[in-house]
């Protein structure tokens, strides 16, 4: 983890002006925060952990005001340039690409300012709230972008740029956008999408999640059952019996349009035994592959959809500092800075990627692992320091399943990381080796 934040710091110092000093430990703090599990910023007050202060910038743990007001007045403009210097375009550049669009709510308690409200899942309600949109990469499972918003804005007002920021930045040959119902909103959304695509032909295909709105629903209904095909999944768990569902092809006309610009619909109707309603699936793709290759590669949008349950339980996502500034004179009408809100949302969303290589570098079966699982394994596990005029030594302690941290130690050795804020010196990590001499307890 260190060599990729490493990397971080340089571009922020690029980026950044740092009039009092304060980058280096800042943006550290917040990014190894995650990592440790440190939850809030304020948990840093009573923290006395000399590894931790070492890798942090220091000799000993800052304090909760310098990294807290640090992240408080980041510019949005310096923001953007940190964003763009560290986003891993090169995923997917000259490539196939297959990307996820999605929004996270993040709930604001605050009964003092009167910020924008937007719909809540959890709650099932619209609250006050502010949303981080992000560009998912399937292929590799890693986040390309985020970008703040207040809680009333929509997939739908971002669906356009941030798929023309992805054709325009990362340079695929060919990019397979997947959308959720919130930008098709309306059939203006959906239009627009379809517009796109038409306008980056053939480098773009779109896939949205149409809206069930009832009068639509019941045409879906009515279609001749001779025109569905019948299909066979996996029950959800091993054992379970075979789970049928139904996929059939038609047209879906929008708004104010006229039957020739009616875009093509993949329905997919989910039989559940038992008395219970079938579940419907709809569709819109601009594509020309099979009903199943098109569901298929939807379904995908599933590990979005998980990235953000692990930013939320194991990165902390939803403690990231607020985007609507408490100084604003009218509590009713509080000014919105993006810059605090999007530098944090950014920076779980690289510790994502930086942990998914991690886990990939491990000897063993744990790619996909979650970070808490990792954290748990090999990231907050006890050792000594050994400071020379050189070097500074960790050396972990011995423990189960350490053989895995190998070729990840090896590795972090040769590529020979110095701590500027420490003497420059080098980082070596050894581990303790297991005594096989011993034949008694």
């Amino acid at each position: 983890m260190l060599g990729p934040v490493l990397g971080w710091l340089a571009s922020a110092r690029q980026c950044f002006d740092d009039p009092y000093g304060t980058l280096t430990r800042g943006l550290l703090t917040s990014a190894f925060a995650p990592v440790i599990g440190l939850e809030r910023v304020f948990h840093l007050d009573p923290m006395d952990d000399a590894g931790f202060a070492r890798l942090i910038g220091g000799r000993r743990c800052p304090s909760r005001y310098s990294v807290g007001g640090w992240r408080r007045h980041l510019p949005w403009y310096e923001v953007d340039a940190f964003c763009r210097r560290t986003s891993p375009w090169h995923l997917i550049a000259g490539g196939v690409a297959l990307a996820s669009y999605d929004e996270h709510t993040i709930p604001r308690w605050t009964h003092k300012f009167h910020i924008k409200k937007g719909y809540i899942t959890t709650r099932n309600k619209h609250r006050r709230c502010e949303k981080l949109f992000s560009t998912y990469d399937l292929g590799s499972g890693r986040y390309l972008a985020v970008r703040a918003t207040p809680g009333d804005w929509g997939l739908q007002d971002l669906a356009v740029p941030l798929t023309r920021q992805t054709l325009e930045r990362g340079q695929p040959e060919y990019l397979h956008a997947l959308f959720d119902a919130g930008a098709g909103h309306s059939d203006a959304g959906v239009r627009a999408l379809w517009d796109l695509a038409q306008e980056y032909q053939p480098r773009l295909d779109v896939t949205l999640r149409a809206c069930r709105y009832p009068h639509r629903v019941k045409l879906w209904k009515a279609l001749p059952a001779e025109q569905f095909e019948v299909l066979e999944e996996p029950g959800p768990y091993v054992g379970a019996p075979a789970k049928e569902i139904r996929l059939a092809e038609t047209l879906t006309v929008l708004k104010d349009e006229s039957p020739e610009q009616a875009v093509r619909t993949i329905i997919c109707r989910e039989v559940v035994p038992g008395p219970k309603k079938a579940r419907w699936h709809p569709l819109h793709t601009t594509g020309v592959a099979p009903p199943l290759d098109v569901l298929t590669a939807y379904r995908g949008r599933q590990n979005h959809e998980q990235g953000y349950r692990v930013g939320v339980h194991d990165e902390f996502l939803d403690a990231v500092p607020c985007g609507y500034d408490k100084e604003s004179p009218d509590p009713k009408r509080p000014r919105f800075q993006r810059g605090p809100l999007q530098m944090m949302g950014w920076l779980v969303a690289l510790v994502y990627n930086a942990v998914g290589d991690f886990a990939s570098s491990l000897a063993g079966d744990y790619v996909g692992s979650h970070i808490q699982t990792l954290r748990r394994r090999f990231f907050n596990r006890p050792g000594a320091l050994y400071e020379t005029p050189e070097a500074l030594v960790v050396r972990l302690e011995r423990f189960a399943g350490q053989e895995a941290l190998i070729p990840v130690i090896d590795e972090f050795n040769a590529a020979r990381h110095r701590l500027p804020w420490l003497g420059d010196r080098q980082v070596v990590v050894s581990l303790t080796p297991n005594d096989q001499s011993r034949s008694g307890p």
